[in-house]
């Protein structure tokens, strides 16, 4: 019994110390990319200026983290983490340049950090990890993100941003649902399953952001 009880205690240790390189890995590289984003906008030349004022692309990150990750619960983790310190990136080099966020941003996408991080790293997790309709859900919540963000782009701000970036993150979150039907997805029930998510995921997501765009700007 004591033998048991002591293998078991090295066993949690283990897993704890296997999952402490990947959160500090989200961690560094949220920041890192948060920062990134925050120099990039107002840099980038027209055709990709978009890709400094897109959740896809730091879900996107987020989601590869959580890749990294021994398991479902510190994939979680991972996800909250990178998307969390992403956006302190953002705002603390923001800052030291002399543009400070208002409130609203910062309470709106904690939030998402929040909501979405946890979602993603499980699912990058699922992905990776597990079989038929798990696997489904996991790739459904990144590819809904991706082609309702570029839904968005298209129907509200096409007129002051560059549509084919739009069309192009459309494109991969459809060409990246495929990819997991044939390596991951087994059955056709389960792939319509993934298609469904990814749909209600993409119909929610405009709504979700315009609703986000008002109370940024309820909040100073």
């Amino acid at each position: 019994m004591t033998e048991l009880v002591g293998d078991a205690v090295l066993t949690g240790a283990h897993r704890r110390r296997g999952a402490t390189g990947p959160v500090v890995l989200a961690v560094a590289a949220g920041l890192a990319a948060g920062a990134a984003t925050s120099v990039a906008q107002g840099v980038l030349p027209e055709q990709v200026a978009s890709l400094a004022n897109s959740s896809g692309s730091w879900c996107l990150l987020a989601f590869l983290l959580a890749l990294t990750a021994p398991s479902a619960p510190a994939g979680a983790v991972c996800g909250f983490a990178s998307l969390a310190c992403m956006l302190a990136g953002y705002v603390l080099t923001a800052w030291l340049h002399g543009y400070p966020s208002s409130t609203g941003m910062v309470v709106f996408w904690s939030a998402a950090a929040l909501l979405a991080g946890p979602v993603l790293g499980v699912g990058a997790q699922w992905l990776l990890r597990k079989p038929g309709p798990h696997a489904a859900l996991g790739i459904s919540s990144l590819c809904g993100v991706l082609i309702g963000e570029a839904a968005y782009g298209l129907l509200v701000v096409a007129e002051s941003t560059e549509p084919r970036y739009w069309w192009s993150e459309g494109v991969f979150g459809v060409v990246l649902l495929v990819a997991a039907a044939v390596w991951k997805l087994r059955g056709l029930g389960v792939i319509l399953q993934a298609v469904l998510v990814t749909a209600a995921v993409a119909s929610a997501f405009p709504v979700m952001y315009l609703h986000g765009g008002v109370l940024m700007r309820l909040l100073p």
